[in-house]
């Protein structure tokens, strides 16, 4: 226990001081191979402090997953919205689907090829329905006809 104090005791403190003067360049770089060149300063000195990082405890309160309950169709339902947990009546916009496409293919099939059979890509009543919530704009149900 001695000898540790007694090594202690020999280690030189060296303190780091800014220096305040003005940047002055150096003339030029010697040679390869020449005696000389730049010295360089020391580091400042490495302080041994033990820090503590106390870390305090995240506490996470599960919430209790929202079922969307309601039957869905092509028309605004009235449920709660699993995002914002606000009750609402759904906003819904109209998207083409699968049954949009498959009439559309038969109609052009049967022989009306010169408009007629894009008719059941415009009538709402053959796209597929998205439910959104008015409040938060978030996706709730997809209505699919086919």
């Amino acid at each position: 226990m001695s000898g540790e104090k007694q090594m202690c005791r020999d280690v030189p403190m060296v303190m780091y001081e800014p220096h305040h003067e003005r940047y002055r360049p150096e003339p030029s770089a010697p040679g390869f191979g020449q005696e000389g060149g730049y010295e360089y300063p020391s580091p400042p000195p490495y302080s041994y402090r033990e820090t503590t990082i106390v870390e305090e405890p995240v506490y996470l309160v599960p919430q209790p997953p929202i079922i969307v309950a309601g039957i869905f169709s092509s028309k605004p339902t009235s449920t709660i919205c699993p995002s914002c947990r606000q009750h609402i009546t759904t906003q819904v916009t109209y998207r083409l689907g699968k049954l949009s496409y498959l009439l559309c293919t038969s109609l052009c099939m049967v022989g009306c090829c010169f408009g007629c059979c894009l008719v059941p890509l415009f009538v709402k009543v053959f796209k597929d329905a998205d439910h959104y919530c008015p409040c938060c704009q978030f996706h709730i149900y997809r209505y699919k006809r086919l």
